[in-house]
């Protein structure tokens, strides 16, 4: 993983789903390198403009506008590497989204470089801290939990890499839950995106990554490695009449990730993370 603090801006993504449109750079003013993140801001009505950040006193760098702020670094006892917060009553300000209806992301995102595959890798040791900043639901006459939520997550593309295989190509969102507005401990979710890519989703329940919820404002750790998750994510996809393909481990490689907010209702939220590492080792170093 490039760039796990954030401290080298972000490629900033115009806000039409569906392709990756680079249409500027947030950059800390300190920054010469080259940003190892996109921003997406997906189906935003008001997305972020390109420049330099605004410094605070403590450190932090800030991108922001009336639905959105991006804050990178910054200390106290809350230091966080990242911050990210939607108002999404600034979003719907016209009435809380309805069915079928696009819905606000905001999230960051990268390509992993040579990815080894899923039968050479021994652990997947992921680990990161969150902390809810805050979440204010505004509930209208036509509010339900089904259309008008707030979920704060990582994702893992687990891809076939395998260019002579049919199934190229072909992936599974691999889901990591950190806040669900709805509830404490995020509930699992395991069904076709029927939303956009058409792929299954896996998305083991929050229990598994931290005992601890996020509706308490306090920071929360995730420290688990990935590995038997990941092979249960697969067998429950060829189980469900996906990847069919190839069910060769060695064809199956994490490809890439994103983390950030998709917003689908009338709220306004924000969540900071830190210590974010994925450290991958070989099956002869697992179990030293």
């Amino acid at each position: 993983m490039r760039d796990p603090h954030f401290t080298r801006g972000f490629y900033l993504l115009d806000p039409t789903p569906g392709r990756r449109v680079v249409c500027g750079r947030l950059a800390p003013t300190e920054s010469e390198a080259e940003p190892a993140w996109d921003l997406a801001q997906w189906s935003s009505r008001f997305p972020l403009a390109a420049g330099p950040a605004v410094e605070s006193e403590h450190g932090a760098a800030r991108w922001s506008n009336a639905a959105k702020t991006v804050t990178m670094g910054g200390g106290g006892t809350n230091r966080a590497d990242l911050s990210l917060a939607v108002n999404a009553s600034r979003e719907y300000a016209a009435g809380a989204r309805k069915s079928g209806e696009p819905w606000v992301h905001l999230l960051v995102q990268q390509n992993f470089t040579s990815p080894p595959s899923l039968g050479e890798i021994g652990t997947a040791r992921l680990r990161i801290e969150a902390r809810l900043v805050k979440s204010r639901l505004h509930r209208t006459p036509d509010y339900t939990p089904e259309l008008h939520a707030a979920q704060y997550q990582m994702f893992l593309t687990l891809q076939n890499a395998n260019r002579r295989s049919p199934g190229f190509g072909r992936f599974v969102w691999f889901g990591i839950p950190l806040y669900d507005d709805r509830a404490r401990i995020p509930p699992e979710h395991k069904q076709r995106d029927t939303a956009g890519s058409d792929m299954f989703i896996y998305t083991p329940s929050g229990e598994l990554f931290s005992r601890r919820s996020a509706h308490d404002g306090e920071w929360i750790e995730v420290d688990r490695d990935l590995r038997p998750l990941l092979i249960e994510a697969l067998e429950t996809a060829w189980q469900r009449g996906f990847l069919d393909e190839s069910r060769d481990l060695a064809d199956y490689r994490l490809t890439g990730m994103n983390l950030g907010w998709e917003v689908p209702g009338l709220l306004d939220v924000e969540l900071a993370v830190r210590g974010l590492s994925l450290v991958v080792t070989t099956a002869g170093a697992r179990g030293r």
